[in-house]
């Protein structure tokens, strides 16, 4: 949904929740102005008990959001947007409208209208509202920008629960008003606040094992919970918090804050959040939201603060911790040669050369779906943009030996469009705007195994930060210690069975095949060159020759190896192939041979055949095109 699509109604209200926080003050501000800006004459307005919180009182007056506080509203003749919450919900008093549209970053509790945008993987609804402002070029002015800039601040805890690239875009893109952003941070807390603090406090208790305090909340305002946990952080004895509350409207907050090396916070706040809300945030603060219904449901009839306790330690305990630069951690791996051998596919990639965006080594960093990193790059470097958005630098020498560049835009259709920031500078950087394709030549060997297990792994690169996968995940070792994972998604798109060297003769499952004379046309290369085949592109040489079959599949042959396999059959152009014996396997997963000389790397899918020549040679032959082109004797 675009904002411009409510246009064509009138008049238009816009609702936020009861008891509205600054999220959703700043989201309904926003809007508020959109509209008005528009030419429309909009209500801004909120039922149910007063907003009585300093910090809001402040912020309404400080920026002059013009809400109205009507808990009598029973019903609006026009077009009803609910911000920040969800129509029918139990924490929005329902107002009967003739058509209804609902703008929120919670998750989905009921059927919605549809009229709606919903984006649970915001941190906030300031952030929604933001970039569809974005998209409709509408540029928020200093007043707007601070509440919009305060909304994700309190929602997400002091920005310690960030987890999108939006909303970090937001952060980095408002201008805002410090002196009075400044203000409303220290107007956070009241004296009922600090008594929900004591009160917290005195119910902390302590994990002596795993060095973690659980610390059940009173209902209180969501940050006071990252108050709570920053200062048991401060315990000693302990490591880890996770302070949580149940609110009015049934909804369980928390908060997480680690210090362990092994136990990421923005990790473990999804994992308590999983399939009941949502978590995220940075390594050492987090936080998320259970959602009533789910949380009650997983919950059972178990105390909250022993189920909490309960999923805390079996996050824990569930994965098995790998250093790539401790050989003692690596012994319960199977050495590479009893791993599964693959190869990496010619698959089309993005890259943007350091030398176009920096004109000496520069601090950066790298904005994508998965989060931020940090990286020094020098000018000879390159940033690499894989299929699924990641961006990762390599050097010039590495980019050489592993991937070709093409002539053409990379066409990659991304959740999000990752970006560069400059350190020094700020400058923002869009990588895609500056991106080439460019394509793996499948030189890249490497042994994995598939995980049965949790697994976190501190590659050779980042001693800091690791990284994890689960059951389904694959672990891919590319030399002796580097060692990394790849999800299993990806790496079905990225990696094929590594059949080359194999010798056929050895497999039972292979078979004799007899190679029948079957008509193609052919012409010779007058310069050397690729040639996209069906199995991917490979390289040839001037003279060689090239082949197309009797259903448009084509592939180049050596002019030696040509003429010992192939006839002339009459007319101009047309050969036929000599019979000759082979063992073919018919393939169950997909696999890719490279060929020698570094002419390229074929790839077969599951129903294709994988052929040995007598010579040596491979082919990888289509299941159709098999059948008609082969005889397997009995």
């Amino acid at each position: 949904m675009n904002l411009h699509d409510l246009l064509q109604y009138g008049p238009i209200a816009v609702q936020c929740h009861n008891v509205p926080d600054a999220d959703a003050l700043a989201a309904g501000f926003a809007l508020h102005r959109y509209f008005s800006a528009a030419g429309k004459d909009p209500l801004l307005f909120y039922a149910g008990p007063p907003v009585t919180k300093p910090n809001l009182l402040l912020m309404i007056e400080a920026l002059g959001i013009p809400v109205r506080h009507l808990p009598g509203m029973t019903a609006w003749d026009g077009l009803l947007v609910t911000v920040d919450c969800q129509y029918g919900a139990g924490n929005v008093s329902r107002v009967d409208a003739p058509c209804v549209a609902v703008i929120d970053h919670h998750i989905q509790e009921q059927e919605l209208p549809p009229l709606s945008e919903l984006r649970p993987w915001l941190g906030s609804c300031a952030t929604l509202v933001w970039d569809m402002l974005r998209r409709e070029s509408f540029v928020p002015d200093e007043a707007l920008s601070t509440a919009l800039h305060y909304g994700l601040f309190t929602d997400t805890n002091g920005f310690a629960e960030v987890r999108h690239p939006t909303d970090r875009d937001m952060w980095d893109a408002l201008h805002v008003n410090t002196a009075i952003l400044n203000r409303l941070k220290l107007s956070n807390l009241s004296r009922n606040d600090l008594h929900t603090v004591s009160q917290a406090l005195s119910n902390f208790s302590a994990n002596g094992e795993y060095r973690y305090a659980l610390i059940p909340v009173p209902p209180c305002d969501p940050n006071i919970l990252g108050f709570v946990s920053d200062l048991a952080m401060q315990v000693d004895t302990v490591d880890m918090v996770v302070a949580y509350s149940l609110l009015p409207n049934g909804d369980v907050k928390f908060s997480v804050r680690t210090s362990v090396r092994e136990a990421k916070a923005s990790e473990l706040a999804a994992w308590l959040a999983s399939g009941m809300g949502s978590g995220g945030g940075h390594r050492e603060k987090a936080g998320g939201y259970l959602a009533r219904q789910k949380y009650g449901e997983c919950r059972g009839s178990m105390p909250e603060r022993e189920y909490f306790d309960t999923r805390i330690r079996e996050y824990l305990t569930a994965f098995t911790v790998l250093d790539c630069n401790d050989p003692q951690s690596l012994r319960m791996l199977p050495e590479p040669e009893g791993m599964g051998a693959f190869r990496k596919l010619p698959v089309r990639q993005a890259f943007v050369p350091c030398a176009d965006l920096f004109s000496a080594r520069r601090e950066v960093q790298l904005r994508m779906l998965e989060g931020d990193i940090d990286v020094t790059v020098d000018v000879g470097d390159m940033l690499m943009i894989g299929i699924s958005g990641e961006v990762y630098p390599i050097r010039q020498d590495v980019f050489a030996r592993n991937y070709r560049p093409l002539a053409e835009a990379p066409g990659l259709d991304l959740a999000y469009a990752p970006a560069a920031l400059e350190k020094a500078s700020g400058r923002r950087i869009e990588l895609l705007r500056h991106a080439r394709a460019c394509v793996s030549t499948g030189t890249d060997a490497v042994r994995a195994m598939r995980l049965d297990r949790r697994v976190k792994i501190f590659t050779l690169w980042d001693q800091t930060n690791y990284v994890s996968g689960g059951p389904g995940d694959w672990l891919v070792v590319r030399a002796p210690g580097d060692i990394y994972i790849v999800t299993a998604a990806i790496f079905e798109k990225i990696y094929a069975r590594d059949m080359t060297g194999v010798d056929l003769a050895c497999l039972p499952e292979a078979r004799p095949a007899v190679k029948r004379p079957v008509p193609v046309r052919v012409s010779f290369a007058a310069t050397e060159g690729i040639l996209q085949t069906r199995e991917g592109p490979v390289a040839h040489a001037a003279g060689d020759a090239l082949i197309t079959g009797t259903e448009g599949e084509c592939w180049p042959v050596s002019r030696q190896r040509f003429e010992q396999t192939y006839a002339q059959s009459g007319e101009e152009g047309m050969y036929v192939s000599l019979p000759g014996k082979a063992r073919a396997l018919l393939l169950g997963e997909p696999a890719a041979v490279a060929l020698p000389g570094g002419k390229g790397v074929l790839v077969g899918s599951p129903g294709d055949w994988l052929v040995q020549y007598a010579d040596g040679e491979y082919g990888i032959v289509g299941g159709e095109i098999f059948a008609r082109t082969y005889h397997l004797p009995e």
